[in-house]
């Protein structure tokens, strides 16, 4: 590989290659309390509240007391996450620097794990141990906010290379500041502040996502590329039809409501808070029982590094119209928002072509999509005549250039048919 190409492929440790934070695992085995208030000062430490020297201070001298022994037996019980060291062979095989730098454990255990997982090098804190004993006392640079910085520029310094060599991978706050400064940024089951700013993302359990990037970088053939857009194109297909099939799985709440109305409106209030907990804790690449899951595999790619609120607006639009309108024209309004709608999505999005003039983003062939099933669902409850005009003005609505349209269509609908019938 010529000079030009070498990069210095950096890694942090705490939530990238352990799954897990090393801190919060010390903090725990000392203590449920130890634990409690580690925990918030990480919270603290997330929202800015909190600077990296405070934090590593605070939780540290909460530990003291622990045995040496015991670290390393917490040390050795952290789950590493899939393919790390099969990743971190591939990246060293292809003529890569690869670096573990922390700030968070100890920098024997980084050189144990530098070792293990045959990387090129490894930097830690330095925590003090006298007679086998944890005292409580941190040092080193990366102990310090710029600490990083100042261990990167070393190392670039030593393999003759500059800041746009670099690769970061990191998931915290912590790592911002290399982040921008190197070339190629990747946030790996990132918090918010680093998924709005790192140049990729990758979420998951598998560390060999990251080499998709790192590859990408390194002027990618025209079969690796050609592989990649077949592979996109395949993931927004079975995306879009997971997404459409929660939609029109809407359905099910007419047979609920009709069962139990009020318990209806409970469970989807519930439902929308719950979503947006997991939301929320996807953002800062943390894992929600099944429901993050769930929405990590329908997560369109623009909404990877934000909030994504069609199923709130869903939810909503759903909710207004069994609260507002009586239950034949919710019925009806519920059922052409779950199921017009995502044909509608579907036929646009992969078939569409002809741009509709007033509202670019949507097609004429997926309002014809949208025109029919709206007929057939208004036909189920209403003469024919009636079901065609309903379905016409459904349409429009569902054409016009309004954000959120799980809102607009069933409200628009309901109050249109409410002046009809």
């Amino acid at each position: 590989m010529p000079p030009n190409n070498k990069k210095l492929i950096i890694f942090d440790v705490d939530g990238v290659i352990f799954r897990s934070q090393l801190l919060l695992s010390f903090s725990r085995y000392s203590g449920i309390l130890n634990y409690l208030k580690a925990f918030y000062l990480c919270f603290l430490f997330i929202i800015s509240s909190l600077n990296i020297r405070v934090l590593l201070e605070k939780i540290y001298i909460n530990i003291k007391g622990l045995k040496e022994e015991d670290l390393w037996r917490v040390y050795h019980r952290m789950k590493i996450i899939e393919n790390a060291e099969g990743t971190i062979r591939e990246i060293s095989n292809k003529g890569h620097i690869v670096a573990l730098i922390s700030s968070g454990v100890p920098d024997i255990m980084i050189k144990d794990l530098t070792e293990k997982l045959h990387a090129d090098c490894g930097y830690g804190i330095e925590v003090k141990i006298i007679d086998g004993i944890c005292t409580g006392e941190i040092g080193g640079l990366l102990s310090h906010s710029e600490g990083k910085i100042q261990i990167v520029e070393k190392l670039l310094k030593e393999h003759n290379i500059t800041w746009d060599d670099v690769v970061v991978v990191g998931d915290d706050k912590n790592n911002i500041d290399i982040m921008e400064l190197a070339k190629i940024s990747i946030g790996f089951n990132s918090y918010y502040p680093v998924r709005k700013r790192a140049k990729y993302l990758a979420d998951g359990h598998d560390l060999r996502k990251v080499l998709d990037f790192i590859n990408n970088e390194d002027e990618p053939t025209f079969d690796e590329l050609s592989a990649g857009l077949k592979h996109e194109s395949s993931s927004s297909w079975r995306q879009e039809l997971r997404r459409k099939g929660i939609h029109v799985c809407s359905l099910f709440v007419l047979l609920l409501a009709g069962v139990n109305y009020l318990l209806t409106l409970e469970l989807l209030l519930a439902i929308t808070i719950v979503y947006a907990l997991s939301e929320w804790a996807r953002l800062n690449g943390i894992g929600f029982p099944a429901l993050g899951y769930i929405t990590r595999l329908c997560v369109r790619t623009c909404e990877r590094r934000r909030f994504a609120f069609a199923p709130v607006t869903l939810a909503l639009g759903i909710l207004l119209s069994l609260m507002l309108f009586p239950a034949l024209i919710a019925s009806i309004t519920i059922a052409i928002l779950a199921c017009a709608d995502s044909m509608a999505t579907i036929v646009g999005k992969f078939y569409g072509k002809i741009r509709i003039p007033y509202n670019h983003k949507k097609s004429l062939e997926g309002s014809a999509a949208f025109l029919i099933i709206a007929f057939i669902c208004a036909a189920i409850y209403l003469p024919l005549k009636t079901a065609l005009i309903v379905s016409l003005v459904s349409c429009i609505i569902e054409s016009l250039p309004v954000k959120h349209d799980n809102i607009s269509i069933p409200l628009g609908t309901g109050l249109f048919l409410g002046l009809l019938i």
